[in-house]
């Protein structure tokens, strides 16, 4: 079943705070601790505690390194104990880690070392981490997509950003906070970031907004879905405030999830009923939808002695057939179900964001081959619709008018 995450960076955002929410969300530990294995460099150990802060029960996350000085993650002056972005990335490529976390941890590092090398004047080839710092941001940034795709977040939407204020010591010496390279990690982006003049200090680290600009969040209220899980991502410092990152998981609708390949294997499940209400057989199909179901609908169909009944339709993924079929038969009046394999071609489907005159909708792109399709998120234009107390087909118009001009 596909999710989305839903943050809220009300303290700012960290390699720690993503990791330890991810961990807080239900991400398996084990699975990670196996996934870290694979890198060359063994000279570190990640701490996961389960604590109480402002007495709400959450995670903190942290890379230990015992051989090592403390933590500096800023650039390193000479080359001695330096790694640049080509190692890193031969580091990562060189592991037993998924196509997916490769090309995603890759690409925070190709922008972490583009903001550096902006700020510095320098070239990419020319920018150095420290080696205890770039060892602690592999890791946070490993162990984010590892556990991203072990819960099978096809989406983050995020609310507004709070960075601190005032003045922070780093390697260079005295920065203003938000420090340059989260301000160069800003360019290009819409983000909307607002600074807590209460806190004197960083809230937003460049491996945190990193990450996140990777995860393209959206910055717009959440479409229909189902909250299943509420997390806390701890931080390090001592800000006077609840130094949290939350985040919820949210269940998503098939028809709202990202699919890359257009050829597959589905289950149809099916199944007679003569004897449940409307009412009960509506309450099942929103359950069994709920659960991760492709599809869902009902048939009528006239049974022995002409009897009028209802044939149940279930479409779902190959690897979760039985967890259906103990649902149906769970919830549903019938003893027994029948089921079949399909060969299935599909489109290809992503999503992007449209601008338009009354504000941002969601769009859903499906190609294949050469052809490619165009649709409007429903919920966001009747959202639309309702605050400007417009015709839904006013925005329809507007907004298809702004879509015909859309390239992706």
């Amino acid at each position: 079943m596909s999710h989305i995450l839903y943050l809220e960076p009300f303290s700012g955002l960290s390699g720690d705070m993503l990791n330890g929410l991810l961990l807080d969300l239900g991400a398996d530990v084990d699975n990670l601790k196996k996934s870290l294995t694979s890198l060359s460099n063994k000279e570190f150990e990640i701490k996961i505690e389960h604590i109480t802060k402002n007495n709400i029960l959450g995670t903190d996350f942290d890379v230990i390194m015992p051989h090592h000085q403390p933590k500096d993650c800023g650039i390193a002056h000479n080359h001695h104990h330096s790694r640049n972005l080509k190692d890193i990335l031969t580091l990562i490529e060189s592991s037993a880690l998924s196509s997916f976390v490769k090309k995603h941890a890759s690409n925070v590092f190709y922008d972490i070392a583009k903001a550096e090398a902006n700020v510095h004047n320098k070239s990419l080839n020319d920018i150095h981490f420290h080696e205890v710092g770039a060892i602690d941001s592999i890791v946070d940034v490993i162990s984010f997509f590892v556990m991203f795709e072990q819960l099978q977040i096809s989406q983050v939407y995020s609310t507004t950003i709070t960075e601190g204020c005032g003045f922070i010591n780093v390697a260079h010496g005295t920065m203003p906070v938000p420090v340059p390279a989260v301000i160069q990690l800003l360019n290009h982006t819409d983000f909307p970031i607002k600074q807590d003049t209460d806190v004197e200090t960083e809230l937003v680290t460049p491996t945190g907004l990193a990450i996140l600009k990777e995860l393209k969040p959206i910055f717009q209220p959440l479409p229909n879905c189902t909250q299943i899980k509420i997390g806390y991502g701890f931080g390090k410092k001592n800000t006077g405030k609840f130094n949290a990152l939350r985040g919820r998981l949210f269940s998503l609708k098939h028809s709202q999830t990202q699919i890359n390949q257009t050829n597959d294997q589905i289950i149809k499940i099916e199944a007679n009923i003569d004897d449940q209400s409307p009412e009960q057989l509506g309450y099942v199909m929103n359950l069994l939808l709920e659960n991760g179901a492709l599809d869902v609908f009902y048939t009528s169909i006239q049974m022995k002695k002409n009897r009028p009944a209802t044939m149940l339709s279930v479409l779902v993924d190959v690897t979760q057939k039985d967890n259906f079929i103990k649902l149906i038969l769970k919830h549903t009046s019938t003893i027994g179900v029948r089921y079949q394999i399909f060969q299935r071609v599909v489109m290809r489907r992503s999503f992007d964001t449209l601008t338009t005159s009354y504000g941002k909708i969601r769009i859903k792109i499906c190609q294949f081959q050469d052809l490619t399709k165009k649709t409007l998120e429903f919920d966001d234009c009747a959202e639309i619709a309702k605050i400007n107390k417009l015709p839904i087909s006013t925005v329809y118009q507007t907004a298809n008018a702004a879509l015909n001009n859309h390239t992706n």
